[in-house]
């Protein structure tokens, strides 16, 4: 599996950024993998001889990193990344959650000069067989475990604000109207009779707290 090639090889690669590789490549040689903190693991890459892929001569800088054993399995490039940092939580859920593959395909007649665009766009959508059995059995397509609801704690009129240079004045006034988690939940307790069996962290058991009216 070969990257690009890009940069000076091919300026115009869909990989290029105002001259320079998104992806960082070519990499550079080393004689062994090497953690990075910030990003992915800068992996193990021997010195190779350039060797003919396509009109280019390519070494080991190029390659991206991949399983063998999986590219035979299943017949398909596929490339493989270590995720080894906190990062890799959002990498996983990313793919997981990012929803159903999706083309957008358009037709037109070449012969044809008055071209709309908008009646000749098709939007499609591919379902495979195990997500239409999955729909079919009216699966959960995704489960929540729990909901975590934060609960303000401050003294009286020392409640957290957030303004702008200039704007100090306004934001104090604003925020003088404006109930906080805690400063409704006393007022919930000055009108519900039922709210006295709760304390103030079971609230969100059976009460639901409205941001926009602040209540």
């Amino acid at each position: 599996m070969i990257h690009g090639p890009c940069g000076t090889l091919n300026p115009n690669s869909p990989c290029m950024r105002e001259g320079v590789c998104t992806k960082q490549y070519p990499k550079e040689f080393r004689e062994k993998t090497e953690e990075n903190i910030n990003g992915y693991p800068m992996y193990q890459r021997k010195y190779t001889e350039s060797v003919r892929v396509g009109r280019h001569d390519l070494n080991n800088r190029w390659v991206v990193p991949y399983n063998p054993w999986l590219s035979k399995k299943f017949n398909a490039p596929i490339n493989v990344e270590v995720c080894a940092s906190i990062k890799s939580v959002k990498y996983l859920y990313k793919y997981v959650y990012k929803g159903h593959d999706a083309a957008s395909i358009r037709f037109e007649n070449e012969n044809t000069l008055d071209h709309d665009e908008i009646l000749a766009f098709l939007d499609g959508r591919y379902v495979s067989a195990p997500e239409a059995m999955w729909r079919l059995n009216e699966f959960n397509l995704s489960e929540k475990s729990h909901t975590v609801v934060r609960l303000a704690v401050h003294l009286p009129d020392q409640q957290a604000i957030v303004y702008q240079n200039g704007q100090e004045e306004e934001a104090v006034a604003r925020a003088a109207t404006r109930q906080t988690t805690l400063t409704a939940w006393f007022q919930l307790n000055k009108n519900d009779q039922d709210s006295h069996n709760y304390l103030y962290t079971d609230i969100p058991h059976y009460y639901t707290f409205n941001k926009s009216a602040m209540k």
